[in-house]
């Protein structure tokens, strides 16, 4: 401790060759200069933590906003929802305001008991506006009501009059301070995957592939991978739908899944540049043979209809481009 407080006042007398030391640094002996300086640094660190004390409350605002969403979502209160976002939202694939609280009506008709649970990431401040960043799953039970397909011919001991949907969203809202309330202008969903499973559907396993994003205009797979299992046969379409308000009727062209259990086509993603639902109807029907072997009774046992986000973005490189004219001039020269 000593040997501390000799070299401390060593450094004392060695600094007041120089200057007057303070706990904020060494300061030249003018005294006007010296205030001059204290004051300005007390002037920033109180600019500061004025700063940082709006930030948090900033910060605590929108996480108020956030959690009113779930609530108001898990409530089925469109209206509530509705005082959340500003007129002006639009989001990433185009929809308005207005088609936003259509949206939200016609899902909790729809879905009478859907719930939802979000899980905040991150929340990012610029100035007045914010991006906040969220994963929400996503669980109802469904009426075969809501189905597009007629189960009347479905055996009345089988289960599939009861959907159970699942989904998970990955996506980023983004707010406005406006009027000192800080309001929803848009979102962007990055990734999306939801999957509605009836009778044996539920425990079978079963995935489906689709690539994250394409260019507009241009092919990719899908893929359907489930085990071919001994007296059941499976038939699936493959497809796409661009995401759009009203959604467009799918169209279900049914194959027969190989034995090796997985089911492939190439699709054309659209030339206008909308983001694109790939989509997956599968149908799982038992095969049993009577005792005598004289009968075969075919019965369906399984419905699901899987579906993923394919986001679409434009194939541009301007520096290629001009690349691409240097080298046609240089031919054209030669």
């Amino acid at each position: 401790m000593k040997k501390i407080i000799s070299l401390f006042t060593v450094f004392i007398m060695f600094c007041s060759q120089v200057g007057a030391v303070s706990v904020y640094g060494v300061f030249v002996k003018d005294k006007d200069t010296n205030k001059s300086k204290i004051k300005t640094f007390f002037a920033q660190k109180k600019e500061q933590r004025k700063i940082e004390g709006q930030k948090r409350e900033d910060i605590r605002e929108i996480k108020k906003v956030i959690s009113l969403l779930t609530k108001y979502s898990n409530e089925h209160d469109s209206q509530k929802l509705a005082t959340l976002y500003d007129k002006k939202y639009r989001s990433f694939d185009g929809f308005n305001y207005d088609t936003l609280l259509k949206m939200l009506d016609e899902t909790f008709d729809s879905y009478e008991n859907i719930s939802y649970k979000s899980d905040l990431q991150s929340i990012n401040l610029y100035g007045d506006k914010a991006v906040v960043n969220l994963v929400d799953t996503t669980e109802a039970v469904i009426a075969s009501k809501n189905m597009k397909m007629s189960l009347e011919k479905i055996p009345a001991d089988i289960d599939l009059r009861t959907g159970y949907l699942e989904g998970v969203c990955n996506y980023a809202i983004y707010l406005q301070k406006i009027n000192d309330e800080w309001k929803i202008i848009g979102d962007n969903i990055i990734s999306e995957v939801t999957s509605v499973k009836y009778g044996a559907a539920r425990k079978y396993p079963m995935e489906f592939i689709a690539p994250l994003d394409v260019a507009k205009d241009s092919e990719y797979c899908l893929t359907l991978k489930m085990p071919v299992k001994r007296g059941v046969s499976i038939a699936a379409s493959l497809g796409k739908e661009r995401i759009l308000y009203p959604s467009a009727e799918p169209k279900d062209v049914f194959r027969k899944v190989p034995k090796d259990g997985i089911l492939e086509r190439v699709v054309r993603s659209n030339k206008d540049g909308f983001n694109e639902y790939a989509i997956a109807s599968v149908g799982i029907t038992n095969t049993t043979i009577s005792p005598d072997f004289r009968s075969l009774t075919i019965s369906m046992s399984g419905l699901a209809f899987l579906m993923q986000r394919v986001n679409l973005y434009n194939d541009i490189n301007p520096v290629s481009e001009v690349k691409e004219d240097k080298k046609q001039d240089s031919k054209n020269e030669g």
